[in-house]
This record gives C-alpha cells, sequence and structure tokens, in this order.
C-alpha cells in the first residue's frame, strides 16, 4: 500500500508534466504531418524546374554543335540522293 501511495503522489506531482510533454508531442506530430506534404510538393515542383533546365541547356547544346554553313552541291548530278 505505501508503494501505491509513493507512486500516486509521484503522479500527483507530475501530472501536468506528463500532460504538457503529450500534448506537445501531438502539437509535433500534427506540425509535420501538414508539413511533410508540402515540402514533397517543393521538390517535385524543384525537380520540374530542374528537368525544364536540363532541357534547354541540352537544346542550346544542339544549337551551338549544328553545323550552321550547309554545303550545297555544285551540280544537280552531284547529290548523292537515291
Amino acid at each position: 500500500m505505501k508503494d501505491f501511495l509513493k507512486i500516486f503522489k509521484w503522479f500527483e506531482n507530475n501530472i501536468f508534466k506528463l500532460m504538457f510533454i503529450f500534448i506537445g508531442v501531438i502539437i509535433i506530430y500534427t506540425i509535420a504531418m501538414f508539413l511533410i506534404p508540402i515540402f514533397q510538393f517543393l521538390g517535385f515542383v524543384g525537380d520540374g524546374f530542374n528537368e525544364v533546365k536540363n532541357i534547354f541547356q541540352e537544346m542550346e547544346k544542339n544549337i551551338e554543335e549544328f553545323k550552321w554553313d550547309k554545303e550545297l552541291p555544285s551540280s544537280p548530278n552531284d547529290d548523292n540522293s537515291v
């Protein structure tokens, strides 16, 4: 019985600490549950921007490597087309 009273006394002294910890954990969990999808969406948008940037860089590289001076055949018979 004495042990039960010690446990009850400890619980009585620390009930508010336990409640605040429990409420704090619930609040942190709720905030995390709302922020995780937002961060995932922002990551998706960032990946989209990077992909578009890579496409434009590849197009720019292909434009720079393109041979703009096209050699015209001197006569129609020189064309090797069938």
